[in-house]
C-alpha cells in the first residue's frame, strides 16, 4: 500500500534480502591529518640547567599519547626518552636537562606527525687571572666537559696590551685533570696595565657543548677576556724624570732600569762601553760558582785574599788573578745565565764589552746567579765597598733608607772620562736594579754628578 511504503537510502542485496542503513555520501573525505608543533625554551641553558620541551597537537583527541626521543651529541638516532598525553587544549609539555648539545624529536604514537628542535648546553668554567713578578700573568681556565667527551688538545693563545692588537704567544696543550676537568693555562711577560686574551682549544669533541665565547679566528672552542698587571718600581713617570736628566748631560751616556716588576727600560740601553771595572762583580760571581762546581762550599782565606779587595778597592791586580783562574768561559756562562746579550769580552777582563741593559740584568738576577751558600758572601763584599768608592747610586739611595749593592767602573778613553755604575737596591718593599754608563765625560767628578742626577731623579 502506499501510505505503508519503505523508502531507505542507502540499500544492498543480500542473500535475496534488501538491508537498509544509514545513509552514506560515497567519496566523503578523511578528517584533517594530526600535526604537532613543537619548541624548546631556553634553547641554550648552563650545564647543570633545565630547558622546557612543548607545543601543540592538532588532529588527535586528548589523552593521545605524545613520545619524546633525545639525540645527544654526536646526534644518533635518537632514542625513546619519555613520554606525556595530550592535554584538553591539545598542548603537552616535557622538561629537559641535557648535559650536552641534544636534538629531540616528539610524535603523536600512532600517527606520522612528528616535529624537532635542539637544546644546546654552555659548559661550565672557571677563569683565573694572576699577576706572577717579573712582570708576568698567568691564565688559567677550567673547562667542565660531560663524562666519556675528549677535550684535550693544542690550546692557542693571543695577548694584547690595552687597545693594541692580538699577539700570538707559544701555543700549550690542555691538561687532563679529571675525566670531566681539563685545565687550560699559560704564563707571558706583559706590559704594565690593561691586557686582553684569547685562547682557543682543539677538542675533539669540542663540538658537543655550546660556545658562545668562540671568536673568529678560532676554530675550536674559543675562551677570552682580561686584566691587568701592576705598574713596578720605579714607575714611568719617575724613569722618564731620570731620561730627561740625562739627555741635559754631556757624553755619550745611558740608562737603564730594571723596575721591580722584572720590566726593562731606559735609554740607549743596548749601547755598548768598555767595562772600567764594572765587570769585577762578574768575575767574583764566575770565582763562587766555580768554586761550588768542585764541591767547596766556604770561601777559603786565599780566596778572599784576592776577591776582596777586588770589589772592595777595586784592585785591578786582584781581578788579575781571579780572570786568569775562570778564565773568558765562565764568564759567558755566567752572561748568558742572566741573560745577557751585548756582552763580549777580548784579550783581558779590562777589555770586556758590556751594555747598560745587561748589567741591570746581572745586578737584578744577582742572588739567583751565585750559588747558595756564596750569596751572603757576596753580598757583604757588594754592599759594603769602601767609602771613597761609595760615590753615585749608594749616595743618594743609602739615606733615603735603601740597602745597595752596586760595583763602579772608571778610567780614561779617547772620549774623555769614564764613569759607570751599576747597583741593586733593596728597601720599602721593592727591588730593582739601575745601571748608568757615561763616557767622554769632561771630568771624573761629572760623570759621579751624572749618575747622582739619575738617581735622585728615579728616587723623589
Amino acid at each position: 500500500m502506499e501510505g505503508s511504503a519503505v523508502r531507505c537510502v542507502g540499500t544492498a542485496l543480500v542473500a535475496g534480502a534488501l538491508l537498509c542503513g544509514p545513509a552514506v555520501a560515497l567519496g566523503d573525505p578523511p578528517g584533517p591529518p594530526t600535526t604537532i608543533s613543537v619548541r624548546a625554551t631556553p634553547t641554550q641553558i648552563h650545564s647543570g640547567g633545565r630547558a622546557h620541551i612543548f607545543g601543540a597537537v592538532i588532529g588527535a583527541p586528548p589523552g593521545s599519547e605524545v613520545r619524546l626521543f633525545a639525540s645527544p651529541y654526536p646526534f644518533p638516532i635518537p632514542n625513546k626518552f619519555t613520554t606525556t598525553t595530550i592535554r584538553p587544549d591539545g598542548s603537552y609539555s616535557f622538561t629537559v636537562n641535557p648535559d650536552r648539545d641534544t636534538r629531540y624529536r616528539v610524535d603523536v604514537a600512532g600517527t606520522p606527525a612528528t616535529a624537532l628542535t635542539e637544546v644546546q648546553v654552555i659548559g661550565r668554567t672557571i677563569t683565573k687571572i694572576k699577576a706572577l713578578p717579573l712582570g708576568r700573568e698567568r691564565v688559567t681556565v677550567v673547562v667542565f666537559h660531560p663524562r666519556g667527551l675528549h677535550f684535550s688538545g693544542r690550546v692557542s693563545w693571543w695577548f694584547a696590551s690595552g687597545r693594541g692588537r692580538f699577539a700570538r704567544v707559544r701555543p700549550t696543550r690542555a691538561h687532563r685533570l679529571s675525566a670531566q676537568v681539563v685545565v687550560l693555562s699559560t704564563t707571558v711577560a706583559l706590559p704594565a696595565g690593561r691586557f686582553r686574551w684569547r685562547a682557543c682549544l682543539r677538542a675533539s669533541d669540542g663540538l658537543a657543548l655550546a660556545n658562545p665565547r668562540r671568536f673568529a679566528r678560532c676554530p675550536g672552542r674559543g675562551y677570552h677576556g682580561g686584566g691587568s698587571l701592576p705598574y713596578g718600581f720605579p714607575g714611568p713617570g719617575a724613569i722618564a724624570s731620570a731620561e730627561r736628566y740625562l739627555s741635559g748631560r754631556a757624553g755619550r751616556t745611558a740608562i737603564a732600569v730594571i723596575d721591580s716588576e722584572g720590566r726593562l727600560s731606559g735609554v740607549h740601553e743596548h749601547w755598548t762601553f768598555i767595562t772600567g771595572s764594572v765587570v769585577k762583580a762578574m768575575l767574583l760571581v764566575a770565582y763562587l760558582r766555580m768554586l761550588n762546581e768542585r764541591g767547596q762550599h766556604t770561601v777559603d782565606p786565599d780566596s778572599n785574599s784576592f776577591l776582596y779587595p777586588m770589589i772592595n778597592v777595586s784592585d785591578n791586580s786582584a781581578a788579575t788573578k781571579t780572570w786568569s783562574i775562570v778564565g773568558d768561559g765562565r764568564l759567558y756562562a755566567v752572561a748568558h745565565l742572566a741573560g745577557m746579550t751585548e756582552f763580549s769580552i777580548s784579550g783581558i777582563w779590562a777589555n770586556a764589552q758590556l751594555s747598560a741593559a745587561d748589567q741591570a740584568k746581572f745586578f737584578f738576577k744577582m742572588d739567583s746567579l751565585i750559588p747558595r751558600e756564596f750569596v751572603g758572601y757576596a753580598r757583604y763584599l757588594l754592599s759594603t765597598i769602601a767609602g771613597y768608592e761609595s760615590w753615585g747610586i749608594p749616595a743618594i739611595a743609602r739615606p733615603l733608607g735603601y740597602q745597595v749593592f752596586f760595583k763602579g767602573g772608571w778610567r780614561g778613553t779617547s772620549l774623555g772620562q769614564l764613569v759607570h755604575q751599576i747597583g741593586r737596591l733593596e728597601g720599602h718593599h721593592h727591588t730593582f736594579s739601575l745601571a748608568v754608563m757615561t763616557d767622554g765625560d769632561p771630568d771624573m767628578n761629572y760623570g759621579i754628578d751624572t749618575i747622582q742626577g739619575v738617581t735622585g731623579a728615579l728616587l723623589h
